[in-house]
């Protein structure tokens, strides 16, 4: 089995390089001379393999039983390892185009005189390293007919491949990354009795008690507990509920911090067990909560007691549901008897992937195609796993022909080395596309359980050159359709949304498992702690790596990892800091991708330069001040991430070299006081989320005008040194369609009226969503502050000292967020700001806060039909507040929040909307005395309130 993998991986690897060949002989040889027939050769010779392996790929099962295992992986492996020769050699050639660009920046006289030098290098030695590398590929394909072909005659007849087999239709439709995760079927049984479990009263004396979810992989643990999870009986017995996804490696001060950070909702920095427990312990206390710990695995009865120390403090009625394959682990856990989760029957495997693979056909449109679904269904043994992941296959199958290919393949003969599930997974696995096939096998570095981001594995991807352009879509834009196919056939899971409001996905751990066996020679995940490293080593090619272990890379020959494209620093939990050595860089020429995030790192040496193929660099969460100049000599790099970098103080000086540059991600703003000259020569930059105006020649705001691609978010900070609005009109804002969120602000006040006509330049194009405006000194806002924002939904308004009336925002008909922050000339605010015409003002609005108004006094004129979804109202320091408009017909006003508004006469008089549900005063001495209970002459406004809280004091409801 290990062969038919390495065979299938081969195939995309071969495929991409392909794409990219034939790419290339299109857009670059003709820059080459001598270059072009060698290219073309070189693609006559794959063509003529993947030939081969079209057929190898549809009669596995012979030639499994008829052939050489070994030779067949040792051709293979020869063959990846060549591909990546070809791919190597292609990127040397464009990024040496790459620096006769760059010299032709710095010295425009010199720059002929390099160029052709360095073509008539390329005359005299690239057609030869061409020549070497096809020749050797020829010698492959060779091989090829004798070991495969000849067989195949010998056994007198081969399958040729269905057209399925071949392409993918993917591109036909888009998909969703939400996709099914709430369809349940055949589990509604088990969900009640689940439910009942949680629901009866503990029946010994703990107050906490355990239910073990027990079951094979793939069975549907995880998507059970979450059903009940989320029941809405269930909802309503706890106080608390959590959910920690807790996998092998069992670490109690890691899971106690993530319970701790689930229920706080920020991050847990203690990092001792003691605290870390008396903090958890603090919050369970009196609380009657429902805990799932997902995929428990440690069978030491020590680790579980250790963990359960804060659960007892919870009130009586608190259970934990614990998910595990191990019937040993029930029975050390569970005070109640485990709960055997059983297979499907057939009936509903077929109902579970009919969902997928019908999602937008009728299944009865083809009978035939149905009823070979059903024999398909009965193949996956009542696992939803299976189900699911040969439903979404199947989605991109459209004819009788590929069904029947898939039902007959011989690929559900192969011996079971795992489980039965491994089956289907493999069918999955053997008609993905070939795109997706490189793109799944690379996730195997990864950890088991390790969850990433979407944006973050693309932009990987696209480092390793597995996504080729489509249809004129943006890369990365093709990546997030690679990661939704994946989504689609269940080789890629959503987990959680996490602190940072950022979704997380996994694989599970029975896909990660044949993940990491595909691409056993070439993907190395290398987490924990080792005292030795396997020869097998020396011809990885994509590595995740424990910090502790990064020495070993330099300490070792320097084959060892010579070929590695990837290279993955996993943090832990206890942090050390890791130095990074001259000589490290110099072993690691080949790298694509490079992340070394949170791994306490001081200092990046100047040897990065000598990594001229990196397109990826995360070096977030680090101590680094600046960045060695060396760095812009990577002429290659797509991507460099500087997030939470907080000692960081300026980037190179000649940044605007690297015009490759798709993504530089920094933070809004921490020590940076300055960006580096002519950063518009950066034409590509997709994400940029600061730019700081300077005063210089290059340094201006117009270095933004050519940067048309700019999209997501982007704070543009120093706009005091814009002096005009012609300069103003040069950043081009206004045609800029793909950014979302746009911060403006000022360092202080210069001269006002400039600062009018400034904002009134800065115009945006009108898809922006959220807008936020700092320290303005005009008098008044623009007026593109309305109309033409019809996408806004969200505005921050803060410190616009000299601003006395708001802009009229009520017509905005999609804003959702408003924030009014510290406006000192504000003192009144009337009808105007809600707009005027036959529509509402603020029809979509949800929160609106108005804090450190220093001198507002009043706002009138909120008409009923105003603010009509308005939840949440909040004054915060409004010390002159003397009235507040009519609130009663606000029917979804949920919150009403009045903190240090002391000259507040009262609320008002036609009292609040009966939807309130919570209700805040604190520090304001005359609304508190009105609402004192029973005798205030408010209370009668405010008794049928569920929550009122009066300087932290809960006051009880009138029954």
């Amino acid at each position: 089995m290990e062969a038919a993998f390495q065979a299938g991986i081969a195939q995309a690897s071969l495929q991409v390089l392909l794409e990219r060949i034939t790419d290339f002989a299109v857009k670059e040889t003709s820059l080459i001379l001598g270059v072009d027939d060698e290219i073309r050769r070189l693609q006559r010779t794959l063509q003529r393999i993947r030939a081969i392996l079209d057929i190898v790929g549809n009669n596995q099962q012979s030639l499994l039983k008829h052939s050489s295992t070994e030779a067949w992986k040792m051709w293979a492996a020869d063959l990846e390892k060549h591909s990546y020769s070809a791919e190597d050699l292609l990127d040397e050639i464009l990024l040496d185009l790459l620096q006769v660009g760059a010299d032709h920046l710095n010295e425009a006289n010199e720059s002929y005189q390099v160029r052709n030098m360095l073509l008539s290098s390329f005359k005299l030695s690239m057609p030869h390293e061409i020549g070497k590398i096809r020749k050797e590929l020829e010698d492959i394909a060779t091989e090829m007919d004798s070991l495969v072909l000849t067989k195949m005659s010998e056994l007198g007849s081969y399958k040729l491949p269905a057209k399925s087999c071949l392409t993918s239709n993917f591109f036909a439709k888009s998909t969703s990354s939400l996709v099914d995760e709430g369809f349940v079927v055949g589990r509604e049984k088990d969900k009640d009795e689940i439910v009942k479990m949680l629901l009866t009263a503990n029946a010994n004396r703990s107050n906490v008690s355990v239910i073990p979810l027990v079951g094979m992989g793939g069975i549907g643990k995880t998507t059970l507990a979450q059903i009940v999870y989320n029941d809405n009986r269930v909802v309503k017995n706890f106080d608390l509920r959590v959910w920690i996804s807790v996998s092998v490696n069992f670490d109690v001060i890691g899971i106690t911090k993530s319970i701790i950070e689930s229920l706080t909702g920020k991050k847990c920095k203690l990092s001792d067990l003691d605290p870390i427990q008396c903090k958890l312990q603090s919050l369970l206390s009196g609380r009657k909560f429902l805990l799932v710990l997902d995929d428990y695995w440690t069978e030491k009865y020590g680790d579980w007691d250790s963990l359960t120390c804060p659960f007892r403090v919870g009130l009586r009625g608190s259970k934990v549901v614990v998910t595990t394959r191990s019937s040993v682990v029930a029975s050390i856990l569970g005070t109640f008897p485990a709960y055997h989760l059983k297979v499907l029957n057939d009936k509903d495997c077929w109902e579970l992937m009919k969902q997928r693979a019908f999602s937008n056909k009728d299944p009865e449109e083809n009978m035939n195609m149905e009823e070979m679904g059903r024999k398909i269904a009965k193949k996956c043994r009542g696992l939803p796993l299976a189900a699911q992941s040969l439903g979404g296959m199947l989605h991109f199958q459209f004819d009788e022909e590929e069904w029947e290919c898939i039902l007959n393949s011989e690929l559900w003969d192969l011996p079971q080395e795992k489980n039965d599930i491994f089956s289907s997974l493999l069918i999955s696995y053997h008609f993905l596309p070939s795109h997706l096939k490189k793109c799944f096998a690379y996730c195997s570095i990864f950890p088991r359980n390790h969850e990433f981001e979407r944006d973050k594995l693309v932009l990987l991807w696209m480092a390793e050159g597995f996504i080729q352009p489509r249809g004129g879509k943006r890369l990365e834009d093709v990546g997030s359709d690679y990661f939704n196919e994946l989504i689609w056939r269940s080789f890629l899971q959503f987990s959680h949304v996490n602190l940072y409001n950022q979704s997380m996905y996994k694989m599970h751990d029975l896909v990660h498992g044949m993940a990491r066996l595909i691409s056993a020679n070439t993907c190395f995940c290398l987490a924990e702690d080792i005292s030795y490293w396997h020869p097998a080593l020396a011809n990885a090619r994509h590595m995740s790596l424990g910090h502790a272990n990064l020495q070993q890379i330099v300490s070792k020959p320097s084959t060892w990892c010579k070929n590695l494209r990837t290279l993955l620093l996993i943090p832990r939990n206890s942090k050390s800091t890791v130095q990074l050595s001259y000589e490290l860089f110099l072993k690691l020429r080949f790298l694509r991708a490079l992340d070394l995030c949170c791994m306490d790192i001081y200092e990046i040496p100047d040897s990065i330069e000598y990594l001229k193929h990196l397109r990826f660099l995360n070096l977030s969460e680090n101590h680094i001040q600046n960045l060695p100049e060396s760095i812009t000599n990577i002429l290659g790099l797509q991507t460099l991430v500087l997030k939470n970098c907080f000692e960081f103080l300026e980037l190179p000086a000649n940044l605007k070299k690297l015009t490759n540059l798709r993504h530089l991600d920094l933070d809004i703003k921490h020590q940076l006081n300055y960006m580096p000259s002519d950063l518009g020569n950066l034409v590509n930059l997709q994400t940029m989320n600061a730019f700081i105006v300077g005063k210089g020649k290059g340094c201006g705001i117009g270095q933004l005008g050519n940067m048309r691609f700019l999209r997501g978010s982007i704070c543009i900070t120093n706009l005091e040194n814009v002096l005009s609005v012609m300069e103003a009109n040069e950043a081009n804002l206004c045609m800029k369609p793909f950014l979302e969120s746009l911060q403006l602000e000022w360092n202080y006040s210069g001269d006002r009226i400039d600062q009018q006509e400034v904002l009134a330049g800065l115009q945006p194009h009108p898809n922006l969503k959220e807008l936020a405006i700092t320290n303005y000194g005009g008098f008044m806002f623009p007026s593109w502050l309305g109309d033409p924002l019809l996408k806004l939904r969200t505005i921050h308004i803060r410190s616009c000292q000299y601003c006395s009336v708001l802009p009229s925002l009520g017509q905005l008909p999609l804003l959702k967020h408003l924030c009014i922050e510290n406006l000192s000339s504000l003192a009144s605010i009337d009808d105007h700001f809600c707009g005027f015409g036959p529509t509402k003002g603020f029809p979509s609005l949800e929160l609106l806060i108005f804090q450190n108004m220093p001198n507002l006094m009043e706002w009138k004129g909120l008409d009923g039909q105003d603010m009509p979804l308005l939840r949440e109202l909040t004054f915060i320091n409004c010390p002159r507040l003397t009235s507040l408009p009519s609130l009663h017909n606000l029917s979804f006003l949920h919150n009403l929040n009045i903190s240090h508004c002391p000259k507040l006469q009262a609320l008002p008089e036609q009292g609040l909307p009966v939807s309130l549900q919570i209700l805040i005063i604190l520090e304001s001495a005359i609304i508190k005395e009105r609402c004192r209970v029973e005798e205030g002459e408010d209370w009668y406004k405010i008794k049928r309130i569920p929550k009122i809280e009066i300087d932290y004091v809960q006051i009880p409801m009138v029954a």
